[in-house]
């Protein structure tokens, strides 16, 4: 019973995925996708809450094994080998994955949803917020070792992430950067590096 329930919940999943993908969250209902997934709409809400909470587990499913994989390297890293190297293995597949075209889209999907949901809470506090937390405890350990100057971790965290993303971010999501060549990436990580350890290098 507990496997036909599984395989009922991802179903929902993947038939919502492919319901966002089609003609977006905002105009996407439970009714639609209940109508497609064939059941109804009561049946829908016994595994979900809401539209929202669907996204998000159609989100995590799309990307969160990438995005584990990604916090990994800082999880696992036990101070053995140079920080500058670590960080740069980091923020290249950070880049990688954070401007693809997948999660482009689910990032331009929540900006415009921000004030009509509670999707950017929910995806933030799910998402965001638990991957700087991990790069936080990395800078903390970091400092420990007096590898960095003492500072705030979550605030360092917050910077390297914007020093990272600075020259890609904003016009990767207005669609005016339309693609993010490795050359390109790798040679913007090492001008972030660069400017973070001025800031919080020893």
């Amino acid at each position: 019973m507990r496997k036909k329930s599984e395989e009922r919940r991802q179903s929902i999943i993947d038939v919502a995925a492919e319901i966002f993908n089609e003609i977006g969250f905002d105009r996407a209902s439970m009714a639609e996708i209940s109508a497609r997934l064939g059941g109804s709409k009561a049946t829908l809400y016994n595994y979900f809450s809401s539209k929202e909470e669907i996204f998000l587990q159609v989100m995590k499913q799309q990307a969160g094994m990438q995005f584990e994989s990604l916090f990994a390297i800082l999880i696992q890293d036990d101070g053995s080998a140079d920080m500058r190297d670590t960080l740069r293995l980091f923020a290249n597949k950070y880049l990688h994955l954070v401007l693809s075209p997948e999660v482009i889209a689910v990032r331009r999907l929540l900006y415009y949803n921000a004030e009509r949901s509670d999707l950017g809470c929910m995806y933030y506090e799910n998402g965001p917020k638990r991957g700087w937390l991990v790069i936080s405890e990395f800078m903390k350990r970091a400092m420990d070792r007096g590898e960095l100057r003492e500072a705030d971790p979550w605030l360092t965290a917050i910077q390297f992430r914007v020093l990272v993303e600075a020259e890609w971010a904003e016009g990767r999501i207005l669609g005016v950067i339309t693609s993010a060549p490795p050359a390109k990436i790798k040679e913007s990580v090492e001008r972030s590096l660069d400017a973070f350890f001025r800031i919080y290098g020893v």
